[in-house]
């Protein structure tokens, strides 16, 4: 992870992305041995017992199966995401690990929740080892080899890798409520989502969509297939960038910026600074964006048009209201 902090907030932001796990040296040469040629990785699922509680089964990344005696009591959680989740679903005694971005409120929807005493993780096995957890929670872009190394530990491997929608984002609320024993509570979390969901979604319904461009200086934008995407067209605007064909996140220059002609351009705020407007004003070339001269520059909190759990919701709501007032 790079060292620059504005460039590791916005991988962080538009790629979901949080410690990484670094594999270590203290498991012995058998357990290594035994993960050569382990399968690729996959979702975990929950199965609950037969009357729908524990001991309930966790099925891993490799094909494993854990059983899970009772609600796990020591919890650690690897990336953002699950940070935030894990801070509405369970009592603080009960993570005992969070990831290195949980108190950046750049980025965090949950800075100053968990104690100082929980360890923040950018980290190696053995770190996470030394916690003896009874539940891990990982992403699709935790490093293979380490995630592989924890599970030969015997660890119980709780992995998500679909971030791209808000029902990737749901599901995952979903799973790790099942995972934690707070079923109800993730279903509250969920249906509170999918209410704000169809309540903007009626108020939106035939308004027309505003030509808006998502952009995180100095060049980032994004497209189709991601999360911020489907903010903007909830949000009642067309994603100029998904239109022009680009995919996932991707850079884009001011020249692109004038051939596609936004109306609007939505930017990211970390914490301090000038306003974006006054950025983009000040900035040559870009103060002679139609968008930029008429104003229409809506910033947005970078904790929530980056975000990976229920949280991302709140950049909709707001955006929908900057884009929309008249339907509000």
């Amino acid at each position: 992870m790079t060292g620059e902090p504005d460039l590791g907030r916005r991988v962080a932001a538009l790629a979901c992305v949080a410690a990484p796990l670094v594999a270590g040296a203290a498991l012995s040469r058998r357990v290594r041995a035994a993960l050569i040629g382990a399968r690729g990785l996959a979702d975990g699922r929950v199965e609950a017992g037969i009357d729908g509680g524990f001991p309930r089964t966790l099925h891993g990344p490799t094909g494993e199966a854990w059983t899970l005696p009772r609600p796990p009591r020591r919890i650690v959680s690897t990336y953002l995401g699950a940070d935030e989740i894990l801070a509405e679903l369970v009592s603080r005694e009960r993570v005992v690990g969070v990831s290195f971005f949980a108190d950046d409120p750049a980025i965090s929807s949950c800075a100053g929740v968990y104690p100082p005493a929980v360890p923040r993780l950018r980290t190696q096995v053995e770190t996470i080892l030394a916690l003896e957890p009874d539940l891990v929670c990982v992403a699709g872009f935790s490093e293979p080899n380490a995630l592989r190394l924890m599970i030969g530990a015997g660890l119980p491997v709780l992995r998500w890798s679909r971030f791209e929608t808000f029902a990737d984002i749901l599901a995952n609320v979903r799973l790790m409520g099942a995972a934690v024993g707070a079923d109800a509570r993730a279903a509250a979390i969920a249906g509170a989502v999918e209410a704000t969901l169809g309540d903007l979604a009626g108020r939106l319904a035939g308004v027309r969509p505003v030509r808006v461009i998502y952009y995180d200086p100095p060049s980032f934008t994004v497209g189709r297939d991601t999360l911020i995407d489907e903010i903007l067209t909830r949000a009642g605007a067309r994603n100029v960038a998904a239109a022009a064909g680009v995919v996932g996140p991707g850079q884009i220059g001011i020249e692109s910026v004038f051939g596609l002609d936004p109306e609007a351009i939505v930017v990211p705020r970390y914490g301090a600074g000038p306003p974006p407007i006054e950025a983009l004003r000040a900035a040559p070339l870009w103060r002679d964006v139609p968008a930029v001269r008429a104003g229409r520059v809506y910033e947005a909190p970078g904790a929530f048009m980056g975000d990976v759990s229920h949280h991302a919701v709140q950049a909709l709501a707001r955006l929908a209201r900057r884009l929309h007032p008249e339907v509000f």
